[in-house]
Parts: C-alpha cells; structure tokens; sequence
C-alpha cells in the first residue's frame, strides 16, 4: 500500500483519554524484523464504547529506492454497556490465552456468559508483507472457553487453526491459568502445544508475594521460536532468543516514587548456559507517573553471543497538551566479529491529546549487525465516540 492511501487512512479514531497522554512502546513485531514495530498508545475511559485507531508506519533503509509505508493497525472496536460484550473489526493483532499473537485482517469478539464462563473467538486473514490479493485459502482462526474463579483468577483452554492456500501451517493447543490465592500469594502458568509440528511450543509457570514495599516473583520459561516475544527495541530484538530460562524477580518500592527491580536468571542454549541478569530504576517526576525517568544495565545473550548493554528513557508531560518520551540503548558484544563495536537504538516520539482528539508521530533510528543503519517512523491521528 503507498504511503499516500495509508496516510489517509490514518484520519479515522484512535483511543484517546481526557487526562495526559501517557505514551508507550508495546510490542507488536514479527521475528523477521530486527527492529520491530512501535506502537504508541493512550488509554481510553471506562466509559467510552465505541472507539477505533489506525497507525501508519514508514522504514527507510540504506539501500536506493528501498522505502516502505503500510497501515499496521485500523480497528474499530465496541462494547456493550454493561461490560458483558466485546467486539473489534479490522486489521489489529489478536491474543489469545496461551497462544501467540497473530496479525490478521479479521474480527474479534468475547462475551461473559452466566456462571462465570467467558467465551472468545476470532477469524480472519493473516497479515504478510508484499502480498496482494487472491489469498482465497488463507485464513486463520481461534477460540477459547475460559472459567473464572473467585474474584482475581481463571483456567481457560484455546485453539488456533491456521492455513496457507488451504493447506494448514500452524495448529496450537493451549491451556492457561492464573489465581490470587489470598491478598499476598498470586501463581500462574500457560502452556502451549503445537499440533502441526508436534511438541510444545511455550511454557510459563511463575509465583509471586507482594508485601507492603517489596513484590518477588520466581518463574520458569521454556520458549520455542515461533513463540518468540514481540520486539520493541535493540534489546528485545536481541534478548529474547528460543531457550528455557529460569530465575526470580525483585521489585523495591525504595521511595515513594522509586522502584528498583532486579531480575537475576540463568538461560539454556544449545546446550550451554548464560546468565540473563537486569538491574533497572524506575523514577515518576509527579505523583500519577505521567513523566518518568528509567534507567536499565543488563548482562545478556547466549553463551557463544554475550552482550552487556545500557538503557535510559525519559517521559516528560509537556505544557499545551503535549507529552513527549525518548529512549536510548547502547549495546556492547563480548565478540564483535567485525561487526560493529557498539550497537545503538534510539526513539523519540511527540503526543499530542485534547479531549477526543489524539495524535502521535515517533522516529526510531538504531544500527546493528543487520543494518548499518536503519530509520522508522511511525503517526497516529484519532479520535474517539463516548455514547450516553
């Protein structure tokens, strides 16, 4: 799609909060891309109903000629007023449960039934690059009961169906399940299974207590390639790798508007291991965290490509409605292999928000060893209907 259709499609709503934008960057990426995709967001008030948003993104690439542009994201979605049902139509990317997430052209629905069953399903085509139409026997479906157990907890079960010119390309299987067993204890696990490929393709199991200024959590992964964690920068593109990894988490409240945490775990790889260790500081500059300052240092990697790498992010709200947020990382490889001694990742992004009217523009421009250099940029314009 040329950038000209994309960028008109791009003036339709977008979820939007009359209180200050709080912009962030989620992961919504394909394993095939080195960078990932960026998404910025805002979060919409309980009351709305009906809303809708449309995100444009842009690459440049070092090579003549190479540009691209695509809508990633035009999706309306609706709620019915009591809660009970909820629907989206689209292009969005659908999760599910246990199952990974998969971007398609499609629609989603869930809906609470009486004794406390929830039931969600959706169906569509499979987003893939360069690909036009005639994709007659290209689609993808899934579904999921889930039961709910007393106020915080559920056990639900998925499938998911996938088929490339009629033949099939992905089956899953998953199972999930979480519960808050009393106001300190939370356990949860998720498991995944694939049908076409037999085998398990992810594994999540993790424990935690809270206590008044100090929160631990224990878990245990095992994660295959096609479960691989979407990318939102250098080192999510770097880090998350197919393994079984295991390890605790520390988070301090060390003032009122300080968290420490510090994730210490250890990661098989092709029969080696490797530590995964992260120390990161979180700062908010008021009392809602509208502006934050975020520092990280992590030790990871595999045990033949270990890296040591610094984060710093900074989210400030600006005056007349604006809310800006950068991001930098340096990577730095135990063995360069010509490859660059230093690895950077930078983003900066400007949002703008005004009762139902949002809008939102980002750049985000890094080297590494698949790019000598690279440029993305992405906007979102939008607005979104309150219903009485």
């Amino acid at each position: 799609m040329k950038l000209t259709a994309a960028a008109l499609l791009a003036l339709v709503a977008a979820p939007a909060a009359a209180d200050p934008l709080r912009l962030r960057a989620d992961a919504l990426a394909t394993t095939q891309s080195p960078v990932g995709l960026l998404v910025l967001d805002a979060d919409a008030t309980p009351a709305e109903l009906l809303s809708a948003e449309a995100i444009v993104w842009t690459a440049a690439s070092p090579l003549p000629g190479e540009r691209e542009g695509d809508v990633l994201v035009i999706a309306l979605r609706a709620r019915t007023a009591d809660g009970r049902g909820r629907g989206q139509l689209g292009r969005f990317v659908a999760t599910m449960g246990a199952l990974r997430p998969v971007h398609i052209d499609g629609g989603m629905g869930h809906a609470r039934l009486p004794h406390r069953i929830d039931v969600e399903a959706y169906a569509g085509i499979p987003v893939l690059p360069d690909v036009g139409l005639g994709r007659t026997w290209d689609w993808v479906a899934a579904a999921r009961i889930a039961r709910r157990i007393g106020d915080y907890g559920s056990i639900g079960i998925a499938a998911m169906e996938q088929r490339d010119h009629g033949q099939i390309a992905s089956e899953e299987l998953g199972v999930d399940a979480g519960a808050q067993l009393d106001k300190r204890h939370d356990v949860a696990a998720k498991a995944a299974y694939d049908l076409a490929n037999p085998g398990l393709a992810e594994v999540t199991a993790s424990a935690s207590r809270r206590d008044r200024r100090v929160r631990t959590e224990l878990y245990a992964t095992y994660r295959a390639a096609s479960h691989l964690l979407p990318a939102t920068s250098l080192f999510t593109v770097l880090g998350d790798v197919p393994s079984v990894r295991g390890g605790g988490v520390v988070t301090w409240r060390a003032a009122p508007r300080l968290d420490v945490i510090g994730d210490a775990a250890v990661r098989h790889v092709d029969d080696g291991y490797a530590p995964a260790i992260a120390a990161r500081g979180r700062l908010r500059l008021d009392d809602r965290g509208t502006s934050a300052l975020t520092g990280e240092l992590r030790r990871d990697g595999s045990p033949d490509d270990a890296w040591t790498g610094a984060r710093a992010a900074l989210r400030i709200a600006l005056a007349g409605e604006l809310s800006a947020s950068t991001e930098l990382e340096l990577v730095v490889p135990d063995h360069p292999r010509g490859r660059g001694v230093v690895w950077p990742w930078a983003l900066a992004a400007l949002g703008w928000d005004r009762g139902a009217w949002h809008a939102a523009v980002a750049v985000e421009a890094s080297a590494s060893p698949e790019d000598r250099y690279r440029l993305d940029a992405l906007a979102q314009l939008g607005r979104t209907w309150g219903m009485p």
